[in-house]
């Protein structure tokens, strides 16, 4: 198997690994400073700056895009997705401390899925339509019972 093929698996992996260390960092950060909203500010302030610094290096190499492509990108866009980074880091910092990462990940997990086989199912927000099966259907199922055994004391 290439590493063409295999590191998308691996950088996932990772990712993973490090959004599960996501809550409990701020929700420290959060007591530190006396507010989730607080800490998500930290938060993203940091992200900010260190995709700065990346997508600079990135674009000393390969450029910026044109004027042309930034004003032809629909504006919701470019807000979006910090919106919904914003809710989920602000919500992890606040949930997570009190009803654990466990829970928290596993309440997020079964969420995600669900919501994730839905939008695939309807194609929406220009997703290419995947259908739900029986098989998907169980294996959402099997996640749901896992959260539930996982939040269980």
């Amino acid at each position: 198997m290439s590493l063409n093929a295999v590191a998308p698996f691996v950088l996932t992996l990772l990712a993973g690994a490090m959004v599960a260390a996501q809550p409990a960092f701020n929700g420290q950060l959060s007591t530190h400073l006396g507010s989730p909203i607080r800490a998500a500010l930290v938060s993203f302030t940091a992200g900010s700056l260190i995709m700065l610094a990346t997508v600079s290096v990135v674009a000393y190499r390969a450029g910026w895009p044109s004027l042309e492509r930034i004003f032809n990108t629909p504006p919701h866009l470019f807000v979006i997705g910090g919106a919904l980074g914003a809710c989920f880091v602000t919500t992890a910092a606040w949930a997570a401390p009190k009803i654990g990462t466990g829970s928290f990940f596993a309440l997020l997990f079964a969420s995600q899925l669900i919501a994730a086989m839905a939008i695939d199912h309807f194609g929406l927000f220009g997703i290419e339509e995947r259908s739900v099966t029986l098989m998907r259907l169980l294996g959402a199922a099997f996640l749901s019972v896992g959260a539930w055994l996982v939040i269980q004391h």
